[in-house]
């Protein structure tokens, strides 16, 4: 497998990445949504005058039209505007962007070039990093999408000054869970919110570190790289019932919280180490509000899980703060326990 390629770097340092390639390219796309349209392109285009012949491809914002309908809707467009096999696609914005973008670019023709440029702490920090790309299918999250690297991720964390405050916080949800099942240095470094901007460079560095090694060795996720989903199975179910009105970030937390607290039932961590997940958690982000004629659904989405095996629910836990394990298949009524325990805070 390829290293994945990474810049943290300023964004005016741009064009002299790509131009170290040593690749032409016959067409070159960004595409953007609505949001980093007005708010970051003018900020890529002031950097790099280049880009101002590249044919620019807008979504509206949100993971709502993270869909094949939308994918359909791109495709077509590269086709109308000449796309070939040595075009480039330049995916700005979050997570949904990256995410679409590079499942995009990657089935184009049977794959194209592409480079995830993210604008949010989320992307900066997960999405736009591990080579996943997806789409939703239904209601249900990446459900469809490819393993593939794009050139390079490149990452200015200048872009976060462009973000509402309740995005940024959604970026620290996978901070937090990079903490928890493999830096416990860096879980202590998260308590500290008064330094908490002055470190972000640093916080952003040491997540992908983390991630990178769990990419280099497992990169299609048959082993050590399931520890990146702790949190992502409640987590994404919570998402997918609230699509639209519960952020990445904010759903994850819940499902940490419910997933250290099935860590704790199956005896593999204390009740400080849950309580210090309970606190962490909510120093950044406000109780989701859950219901009880919500747990059928949210156990239906569950048992959807593309991570399950043979009809069981696969979930990765935690051993203690910094520590994590795979492979642990649990039963419904356990994890609606979980759930009811996040209910009930």
């Amino acid at each position: 497998m390829t290293n994945p390629i990474y810049h943290i770097d300023s964004i005016a340092s741009f064009e002299n990445r790509i131009n170290k390639l040593g690749k032409t390219w016959t067409n070159i796309y960004i595409l953007v949504d609505e949001n980093t349209k007005k708010h970051c392109y003018p900020l890529l285009l002031d950097a790099n005058p280049f880009l101002e012949v590249a044919n620019l491809l807008v979504l509206d914002a949100g993971e709502d039209y993270k869909t094949l309908e939308i994918c359909d809707s791109l495709w077509s467009s590269l086709i109308d505007t000449g796309a070939d096999r040595k075009s480039l696609i330049i995916n700005l914005g979050g997570g949904v962007i990256t995410d679409m973008g590079g499942f995009v670019a990657s089935t184009f023709k049977r794959g194209i070039d592409f480079i995830h440029i993210p604008t949010t702490l989320l992307g900066q920090v997960d999405a736009a990093f591990g080579g996943k790309t997806g789409v939703n299918l239904e209601y249900s999250k990446n459900q469809v999408g490819t393993f593939t690297h794009p050139l390079f991720t490149f990452i200015d964390s200048q872009f976060l000054r462009t973000l509402p405050e309740r995005e940024l916080l959604s970026g620290f949800g996978e901070v937090v869970k990079y903490g928890l099942i493999a830096d416990k240095a860096l879980f202590e470094l998260l308590k500290d919110k008064e330094n908490l901007i002055q470190n972000l460079d640093s916080i952003i560095a040491t997540s992908i570190k983390i991630k990178e090694g769990y990419v280099l060795n497992d990169f299609k996720e048959s082993g050590d790289r399931k520890k990146l989903n702790f949190g992502h199975s409640v987590g994404h179910a919570i998402e997918s019932y609230y699509m639209g009105e519960v952020l990445h970030g904010e759903a994850i937390s819940a499902g940490m919280i419910c997933e250290s607290y099935l860590s704790f039932t199956e005896k593999l961590i204390s009740q400080e180490d849950l309580n210090q997940v309970i606190e962490m958690v909510f120093s950044f982000f406000s109780k989701i509000e859950l219901e009880e004629k919500m747990m059928e659904p949210l156990i239906n989405e569950l048992k959807a899980d593309k991570k399950n095996e043979n009809g069981v629910m696969n979930f990765t836990l935690i051993n203690g703060i910094g520590e994590s394990s795979i492979n642990h298949f649990l039963g419904e009524e356990k994890v609606k326990e979980s759930l009811m325990f996040y209910l009930n805070l």
